[in-house]
């Protein structure tokens, strides 16, 4: 059996961590080694890396807080930190089902791939329960099977594009760089330039068999979850997805658009699209959901966000271009 190396970014949150890895000592698939990345000054994780007495799991503190998108980037080193032959990131609040290694290698080996996408079960974190939603993180946007890196970048009209938590490599056969750096500081901007970054075929896999974790709206009252959700409808936020948006369609043009098309008539979400190509300043498309009058509305609306606010991302899609 071949190495997997399992990346495990964590912040102050021990007993969520606890059961992220109590899902891999629980995996079908033995011979995986962890590195727990502590960011806390507190390091709380040790004792939980401790108490769980298991020498696949290697605990490595930060000399210095990075903040949750630096610790997360550093995890997303795409080749090999432990001369693992596949790798992927396991967030502290995210578990696995337990043939979730297992899968994956399997498939990657059957099917010849460098890098899979697996949807990801949506479920509820409520008072220490973990509770299913019906819902996952990828369906909805995509179907199984192989998706090239423009219909991948489609989907960044809708969503994020990949999930941190849905990626599975083999790390000698990976060509995509999937560290973003730190320029690029917020984790919803960080993963929509992750997805940017694919430069290969990825295949998406649609059964999860991994979680990923809503919390319950009592829980968001911590500082990180308030200063995220208020800078998430902010104009700075705003115009950072809007640059992405100009830049997807001045460097792909009508044949990103036509993609985003068939994926917002499939997901009934034509609506949402023809307002994201508005905010790109793209106007060739024929506007079949919004009226005049809100075309007209969103076309002043976003035409003064791009003047009135400075692009956030210009050297760094100057570079991608």
């Amino acid at each position: 059996m071949s190495l997997c190396e399992v990346r495990i970014p964590t912040y102050k949150r021990p007993d969520l961590l606890r059961r992220a890895l109590t899902s891999l000592i629980e995996q079908t698939y033995p011979n995986w080694k962890a590195i727990v990345l502590d960011d806390s000054p507190e390091q709380e994780a040790q004792q939980v890396v401790r108490e769980l007495n298991d020498n696949r799991i290697l605990y490595r503190p930060n000399e210095q807080n990075l903040g949750r998108s630096k610790n997360i980037d550093y995890a997303f080193y795409s080749t090999s930190y432990l001369n693992g032959m596949y790798a992927f990131v396991l967030e502290d609040d995210n578990y696995l089902l337990p043939n979730y290694i297992d899968a994956n290698i399997r498939f990657i080996e059957n099917n010849n791939v460098g890098i899979i996408l697996r949807n990801q079960e949506v479920r509820l974190e409520k008072h220490g329960v973990s509770i299913p939603t019906g819902a996952t993180t990828r369906g909805g946007w995509f179907e199984e099977g192989i998706y090239t890196p423009l219909q991948i970048y489609a989907r960044l009209f809708f969503c994020e594009g990949i999930s941190n938590g849905g990626l599975f490599w083999r790390t000698d056969r990976i060509k995509s760089n999937l560290q973003v750096g730190f320029r690029v500081e917020h984790s919803w901007h960080q993963e929509v330039f992750r997805t940017l970054q694919i430069k290969e075929n990825v295949y998406f896999l649609q059964e999860p068999l991994c979680v990923f974790t809503e919390f319950y709206q009592e829980q968001n009252s911590n500082d990180f979850l308030k200063k995220f959700a208020a800078f998430k409808g902010s104009p700075e936020h705003n115009r950072g997805t809007q640059a992405i948006l100009n830049y997807l369609v001045n460097t792909y043009n009508d044949e990103i658009v036509q993609e985003a098309q068939r994926v917002a008539i499939r997901n009934n979400a034509e609506h949402t699209l023809e307002r994201q190509l508005i905010s790109a300043l793209y106007f060739k498309y024929l506007f079949k959901k919004l009226s005049y009058l809100e075309v007209m509305k969103y076309s002043f609306k976003y035409t003064l966000r791009y003047f009135l606010y400075r692009d956030p991302f210009q050297e760094i899609l100057a570079t991608m271009t």
